[in-house]
């Protein structure tokens, strides 16, 4: 059976499939949304993409980085200088506050895979880069 899961953000294509010896497993795949204005500068077009697709935890991330002004140190791609901060940082906490109460695939399903993982591969696919921590912290 193949469906689309609503009840995650973002939703999930499902496939359910059986082993050769019967027991059932599924295949999940976030269906991430990416209709996002290419013109936008790199930093707002990761913050969109980030919001739109419920990265809660690399949302929280990159705002404790800017009000911390340590995006230099700590976002290895970023070349440009942070001009509008206070726009910068409302719009992260509305993708916040707007995604408060949704579940992510990768926690909802217990994904082996991570944000970080599903952020890279949306880079290649788009063949931009996301301006995120990519430091893996103990």
């Amino acid at each position: 059976m193949i469906y689309i899961d609503r009840g995650t953000i973002p939703y999930c294509y499902i496939e359910e499939k059986k082993f050769e010896w019967g027991e059932p497993y599924e295949i999940i795949t976030p269906i991430f949304n990416l209709c996002i204005n290419p013109d936008l500068s790199d930093i707002e077009f990761t913050i969109e993409v980030l919001g739109q697709n419920n990265f809660k935890d690399n949302l929280e991330k990159l705002f404790n980085i800017l009000i911390n002004r340590e995006e230099h140190y700590r976002i290895e791609s970023l070349t440009a200088s942070i001009e509008k901060r206070d726009y910068l940082l409302n719009l992260i906490e509305g993708f916040i506050n707007s995604n408060t109460s949704n579940a992510s695939p990768w926690t909802f399903y217990r994904e082996p895979f991570t944000e970080k993982d599903y952020l890279e591969s949306i880079e290649k696919d788009l063949n931009r880069k996301l301006l995120f921590d990519r430091k893996e912290y103990l």
